[in-house]
């Protein structure tokens, strides 16, 4: 009875912080930009075209012809121009790549001279998009991905109380239903628990307990 909106809970946990820090780096885009986004389509694109500043070219790559990107593309064996595009979005795309050092030095070798790139990813958020999800990375495996960049801005995306929340609720994507009818006995169990603390656990934010970053880096 309650799996189906738990589970739009749980997209709204996971994505409401994301396409928070996502719409924020977009509208500082100015007009004229030249802009790539990383994995063709999706709640990302929709993001991007709903805050982007009238006169910027959005252009998508994805290394699947099957998404329809403008450029098929492999981010880590990238065949795009170097310092082509001002702006880089790479919005939940690295853990799924082989190489993110490669990832991370192309998305530097894509960038103009001072040009910024959005990248997302995350910490603790269960597996998904099987068998292609390779990585999880802390707030310092990002600083070590990104440490040839002259700026590294990374920012914990979930609070403790929703990243809590959010793990709980993804385990109904495990398809076992001794688990779903777990998850939503402790929900309910727990739900007046949840209220009293939520306006103390929904401020309390740490990096060493989030569903993942919001990192922007500057070449």
């Amino acid at each position: 009875m309650l799996k189906r909106p738990l589970k739009k809970l749980a997209k709204r946990l996971s994505r409401k912080p994301l396409n928070i820090g996502l719409s924020e780096f977009v509208r500082a885009i100015p007009s004229g930009s030249r802009v790539l986004n990383i994995g063709a389509g999706g709640e990302v694109m929709d993001v991007i075209k709903s805050n982007v500043a009238p006169g910027v070219l959005i252009v998508s790559s994805d290394i699947d012809p099957k998404r329809k990107p403008d450029i098929v593309d492999d981010l880590t064996a990238t065949k795009l121009d170097a310092a082509s595009f001002d702006y880089l979005i790479c919005a939940e795309v690295i853990e799924h790549v082989v190489d993110p050092y490669a990832a991370a030095e192309n998305i530097r070798h894509i960038l103009k001279e001072n040009g910024k790139a959005f990248v997302s990813g995350p910490m603790l958020f269960p597996l998904h998009d099987a068998p292609y999800d390779f990585f999880r990375y802390t707030e310092f495996g990002f600083r070590k991905l990104f440490q040839n960049f002259s700026g590294v801005d990374i920012r914990a995306r979930a609070s403790w109380g929703r990243t809590a929340m959010h793990l709980l609720v993804r385990s109904l994507w495990f398809k076992d239903k001794r688990i779903d009818v777990a998850v939503q006995l402790l929900f309910l169990w727990n739900l007046p628990m949840m209220l009293i603390l939520k306006p103390i656990l929904g401020r309390v934010t740490t990096p060493y307990f989030t569903t993942g970053f919001n990192c922007i880096v500057t070449k």
